[in-house]
């Protein structure tokens, strides 16, 4: 693995077939970058207890030293730590920090004073206008909106060496588990994401690890029908996309209509549910390696070839998994939320940010051998919960297991209603309405509603956010 070329992560070519512009020498010296760090990130995979443990101590206090000395905003809020002696026990004494806390002292938190959130929401605006627009900000760094779709917009920035941290993360497994010097034959990735490059998406999941291997990209919202016809012309063997992207792409696939046969389908960007996991093992007889992440940190877990859930990336970030009140629980009834402390991110630091993925950890080791613990699942996010008159609070799970029991569902997506719920379903056939109608309001009823309501309707695809080709399957008054 050390002797990897600056040609790994580039593969022989760079495929763009839509309006957007991602090549370039800029893009090829950052992917050569990207190469040149990964041997490190693979031999991390092989580390002790005691070296993990070292470096997040090392890590930690170097990350809220270079906040206090390079943020006003953080300066104040660490002038009294005692940062020599820090350890992740110590955590608890710090305030967390919020996305209105970022959105609302943007200026004061970023370590570059030349980065300023009107700056980046210009740049922002020329990427959505112009696709020919430059990809980088200032030179070196990347903007990202997002949370478009929850309706909480965030702004969130990467600097040149924190996006080669986060490419390194997201793909070392791959490259342990995957060798691009044992595959053989032609290779194309296949990158089902985001239609605006305003999102993190598109420019992380083109990277690949193989030599050979060919990028396509395909925007997420691509009409299904338009989507499946490029993509039995393109025969990708490899697939990259959101989780909902891959559920649909996969009933195509059982219905015969998409014709293809990769060997690895990873996801992100939206929790995976059991049924999308059932449906590509339906339609490829492969497993998902998923990964679980957000723009303001990266990936926080990885999945890797021995399935046994995701490796949190405890040598980049560090994971308080609380309750609603920022209490430590291990209770997976009770956690509420993860606070995220990022270990390598500079540009914008995240120290105890707080995150509303609820994340299951679990206790035991993976088989694979490397120390990383492992999430069992992520269930989704605390604010998609939807709260009723009478303080009922009904967790999206309620909704997702009478849905995820009918065979017929290929997609669904749940608005909340003042009495209950309005689904929007794409049928692969047949559904007996009353008895889908009448679990629902079983579930319902088991969360102390009163007289839930619930309607269905039928639709050809669900709704997906326009910037970012992402679905929110849980929508909220």
């Amino acid at each position: 693995m050390d002797s990897l070329s600056a040609s790994v992560l580039y593969g022989g070519e760079f495929r763009m077939t839509h309006r957007f512009h991602l090549d370039g020498e800029k893009r090829q010296r950052h992917l050569d970058a990207i190469a040149k760090r990964l041997p490190d990130h693979l031999k991390r995979l092989n580390w002790s207890k005691e070296e993990l443990a070292s470096a997040r101590k090392t890590g930690l206090r170097n990350t809220l030293s270079f906040a206090l000395e390079n943020s006003d905003w953080h300066r104040k809020r660490l002038q009294h730590v005692d940062i020599a002696n820090m350890t992740e026990a110590d955590l608890t004494t710090l305030p967390t920090m919020t996305k209105s806390d970022v959105m609302s002292n943007w200026d004061d938190i970023v370590t570059d004073k030349r980065l300023t959130l009107a700056g980046a929401n210009d740049h922002i605006t020329r990427k959505l206008r112009d696709p020919d627009a430059p990809y980088y900000y200032l030179d070196d760094y990347e903007i990202f909106a997002t949370g478009g779709s929850t309706g909480s917009r965030g702004v969130f920035v990467w600097g040149w060496e924190e996006f080669v941290e986060i490419a390194c993360a997201s793909f070392r497994y791959q490259m342990r588990d995957e060798p691009p010097e044992k595959l053989t034959g032609k290779r194309l990735l296949a990158v089902v994401e985001a239609g605006e490059t305003v999102h993190g998406s598109p420019f992380l999941f083109s990277v690949t690890p193989d030599t050979e291997a060919k990028v396509d990209w395909f925007p997420a919202a691509t009409p299904m029908k338009e989507l499946v016809e490029q993509l039995n012309t393109a025969q990708p063997t490899h697939i990259n996309g959101f989780s909902s992207a891959i559920q649909e792409l996969a009933a195509e696939a059982v219905a015969g209509n998409l014709r293809i046969s990769p060997t690895r389908v990873s996801t992100n960007s939206e929790p995976l549910l059991e049924e999308t996991r059932i449906a590509a093992k339906k339609a490829w007889n492969l497993k998902i390696n998923n990964m679980w992440g957000c723009v303001e940190v990266g990936h926080i877990a990885v999945e890797c070839d021995a399935h046994e859930g995701m490796h949190l990336n405890e040598d980049m970030i560090i994971c308080e998994f609380v309750d609603a009140e920022n209490k430590a629980t291990d209770d997976p009834d009770k956690i509420d939320k993860i606070l995220a402390t990022s270990l390598f991110g500079t540009s914008l630091p995240m120290i105890r940010y707080e995150i509303s993925d609820i994340a299951i950890p679990d206790s035991k080791p993976c088989n694979c051998g490397a120390v990383y613990p492992l999430i069992k699942e992520v269930r989704g996010r605390a604010d998609d919960a939807f709260k009723y008159a009478g303080d009922a609070k009904v967790h999206p799970l309620v909704f997702r297991t009478p849905l995820g029991q009918h065979p017929n569902i290929e997609e669904y997506q749940v608005w909340q209603t003042e009495k209950g719920a309005k689904i929007s379903i794409v049928r692969a056939g047949d559904i007996d309405e009353a008895l889908l109608t009448s679990d629902l309001v079983a579930a319902l009823k088991e969360q102390g509603m009163q007289e839930p309501e619930i309607t269905l309707e039928f639709v050809d695809a669900v709704t997906r956010h326009k910037e970012t080709g992402k679905l929110r399957r849980f929508v909220p008054l």
